[in-house]
C-alpha cells in the first residue's frame, strides 16, 4: 500500500493515494434503485437477492447484477423519516415517527421493487387458490418472520401498494401478527413491481419471506426462504451524558448509553442535546460516568467486546478521566470535579473507581467538544477521548450556527467564518467543507485536528478509503451542500457518487465502514471497487 494521506494531508486536501487490496463484499446500501429478486431455473432452482441493473432496459437479462441477501443491508435514509398520516394503521398509530422506502422515485431514498426473474410457462396460473396452465405463470410472496432489535422494542414493518385512484393495498404487515394472510398471491413470471416498505422503529430488521409456486410439469409445489437485513438508524441524540469507559487490547473507548431506547453510541455516532438554558443563565444536564461495561442490544460503532468490556473489570488498580481540553464558548463544569474557568490540570480528574454523578453545566450556548484522557497505567499513549454536546441548539445546526460557535470558541471577530468558501487558517479545505465535517473532528482554527483519525483516510484495518458522513448536514438530498465520495485513476478524470449518481455495488458504490449492529445519522462510509485498480485517488468535495 502506498499512502500520501497522513492525518494533515487529509483534512488539508482530502487526497488519498493507495493501492487497494481485494477484500470480502460487504454491502451497506444508502440509496439507490434495488430490487428484492426472484430467481428460478428448473435446474438450479430458486434464489432470493437483492439485485440491480446495469441499464433501464428490463427486459435484458444480461445486465443484472445481483448481491447476496446474506452479504446486503438497506438502510432507512434520512428523507425515509417522517409522520404517519391517518389511513396507516396496519403500520403505527397516527403521528408516530415511521421510516418509508416508497413506492415511487425518490434520489434521496432507497427505491426497492420486487422483481420476478423465470421463464413463462414453468408456473402454474393461481386465482384465488385455484391453479391452472393458462397464462405466463405466477409465484407468491409472503413473509414469515420479523425479528430483530427493532421488532424487540416494539418496531413493526408493513408492504403496500399505493393505489392510483387513492387508497393502500396492504400486503404485507407484522403489527397484526404474521400469519398466511401476509402474502402477495401473484407475482407474474417476468414481473417488475414497486411498493412502499416501512418501519415504525429504529433497530434490525431481519425478514425471513418466502416465495413459492407449483409446477406445471407434475403440479409439485416448490419454494423457498430467505432472509433480509433491514436497517433504521437511531436518533444520535441523547439528553444526558451516561458515559462508560471500556478498555479492550489497548483501545480505549468512552461511551454513551442510552438505556430508554436500548443503544449504546461508540465515540461521534451520538451529541448530547441540551436545548434549553437554566433559569438563572447557563445550560446543564445531567451527567455520570462509570468504567463499567454494557449490553444493550444495539451498539452504534463499538464491536461487542469492546462495548462490553468496562475498563474497572479488565483492568487492575484504580482509573480515572481527566478533562485535558474544551472547545465551545464559555466555560464548562462538572460538579467539584473539574472546571475550565479556572483553567485545566492534572487535579480535574474523575475518579471512576466507582460511578461519579453530578450536573454538566456550560456557561453559553453553542458546540462543545470535551476531550478526556483515561489515567492508567496502561494508558501512556492514548487518543482523546471525545463526547460532543450542543446547548441551546439541535442536531439540525446550520452553517451560521457553526460559524458563530467556533468564532466565539476561539475569540475571532465576528464574520470570520461566515464565508462557506473561506479558509481561515488557510489549510486548504474551505468552511463548508469543514462544516460537513464538524462530527468527524475537522476545526476551522487548527491545522492539526486532536482526533484526525475519524477524518477522511485510507483505513488499514478495513482496507479501505473510509470517511465520515453527517446525515444531519447532507441528508442526501440535492439542496446544498452535497458531500461527494469522487476518485480517480489519474487525478485527471473523477468519478463523483452521491444520490444523484449512485454507483454500482459491483463495481465502484459507496457502502459502510461502520463496527457494531446499528447506525445513527453520524455514520463510517467508505468506497467500494472492483476490479481493484492497482492505484487510486479519493477525494472529498461538497457541492
Amino acid at each position: 500500500m502506498q499512502a500520501i494521506c497522513n492525518s494533515e494531508t487529509v483534512i488539508l486536501s482530502l487526497l488519498a493515494l493507495v493501492s487497494l487490496p481485494s477484500t470480502a463484499r460487504e454491502f451497506d446500501l444508502l440509496y439507490g434503485h434495488h430490487e428484492i429478486q426472484t430467481d428460478y431455473d428448473p435446474v438450479d432452482g430458486w434464489s432470493l437477492v437483492v439485485s440491480y441493473n446495469l441499464n433501464d432496459d428490463f427486459n435484458d437479462r444480461t445486465q443484472i447484477r445481483r448481491l447476496k441477501a446474506d452479504q446486503t443491508t438497506l438502510i432507512a435514509p434520512p428523507l425515509s423519516k417522517g409522520v404517519l398520516p391517518n389511513g396507516f394503521s396496519f403500520l403505527a398509530d397516527p403521528g408516530e415517527t415511521v421510516w418509508v422506502l416508497p413506492q415511487g422515485f425518490d434520489t434521496a431514498n432507497h427505491f426497492l421493487g420486487m422483481r420476478v426473474i423465470a421463464n413463462a410457462g414453468i408456473f402454474q396460473t393461481r386465482v384465488g387458490n385455484n391453479y391452472s396452465n393458462i397464462g405466463r405463470g405466477t409465484i407468491s410472496f409472503s413473509l414469515k418472520s420479523a425479528t430483530g432489535s427493532g421488532p424487540d422494542r416494539g418496531g413493526h414493518f408493513a408492504h403496500w401498494e399505493s393505489l392510483s385512484l387513492g387508497g393502500s393495498e396492504v400486503y404485507l404487515s407484522s403489527r397484526d401478527g404474521i400469519d398466511e394472510s401476509d402474502e402477495i398471491p401473484t407475482l407474474p413470471a417476468g414481473a417488475h413491481s414497486h411498493f412502499n416498505w416501512a418501519f415504525s422503529k429504529p433497530g434490525n430488521y431481519f425478514l425471513e419471506f418466502e416465495v413459492a409456486g407449483r409446477l406445471r410439469a407434475g403440479g409439485q409445489e416448490t419454494s423457498h426462504r430467505e432472509t433480509f437485513h433491514f436497517q433504521v438508524p437511531h436518533s444520535g441524540e441523547v439528553a444526558e451524558i451516561n458515559g462508560s469507559l471500556c478498555f479492550h487490547n489497548k483501545d480505549w473507548t468512552l461511551n454513551l448509553r442510552d438505556p430508554e431506547n436500548g443503544v449504546l453510541y461508540g465515540p461521534r455516532r451520538a451529541l448530547v442535546v441540551i436545548p434549553d438554558s437554566n433559569a438563572g443563565g447557563g445550560f446543564s444536564c445531567p451527567c455520570s460516568f462509570d468504567a463499567i461495561g454494557s449490553d444493550l442490544p444495539d451498539r452504534v460503532g463499538l464491536p461487542e467486546i469492546l462495548a462490553q468490556s468496562g475498563a474497572a473489570s479488565v483492568l487492575t488498580g484504580p482509573v480515572s478521566l481527566r478533562l485535558i481540553e474544551h472547545i465551545g464558548p464559555g466555560e464548562v463544569s462538572f460538579g467539584s470535579h473539574f472546571q475550565s474557568a479556572d483553567g485545566l490540570t492534572t487535579a480535574d480528574l474523575i475518579d471512576l473507581t466507582s460511578p461519579t454523578t453530578a450536573t454538566l453545566n456550560f456557561t453559553e450556548p453553542g458546540i462543545h467538544t470535551l476531550a478526556f484522557q483515561p489515567i492508567h497505567s496502561t494508558a501512556s499513549k492514548v487518543c482523546p477521548l471525545i463526547i460532543r454536546c450542543l446547548a441551546g441548539l439541535d442536531l439540525n445546526y446550520s452553517f451560521a450556527d457553526w460559524a458563530d460557535s467556533y468564532e466565539r470558541a476561539y475569540d475571532l471577530p465576528s464574520g470570520s467564518l461566515t464565508d462557506p468558501s473561506g479558509d481561515w487558517n488557510g489549510d486548504g479545505t474551505d468552511h463548508q467543507m469543514k462544516f460537513l465535517l464538524d462530527a468527524a473532528g475537522a476545526d476551522p482554527i487548527r491545522t492539526t485536528p486532536s482526533s484526525s483519525h475519524f477524518l477522511p483516510g485510507y483505513d488499514t484495518k478495513s482496507q479501505r478509503f473510509t470517511f465520515f458522513r453527517d446525515l444531519t448536514k447532507d441528508p442526501l438530498d440535492n439542496a446544498s451542500p452535497n458531500l461527494l465520495l469522487s476518485y480517480s485513476s489519474d487525478l485527471v478524470n473523477w468519478r463523483n457518487l452521491g444520490p444523484r449518481n449512485r454507483g454500482r455495488p459491483l463495481q465502484y458504490a459507496e457502502s459502510g465502514a461502520e463496527e457494531g449492529n446499528a447506525v445513527s445519522p453520524f455514520i463510517r462510509r467508505s468506497l467500494l471497487l472492483s476490479p481493484v485498480p492497482l492505484k487510486s485517488f479519493f477525494r472529498l468535495i461538497a457541492e
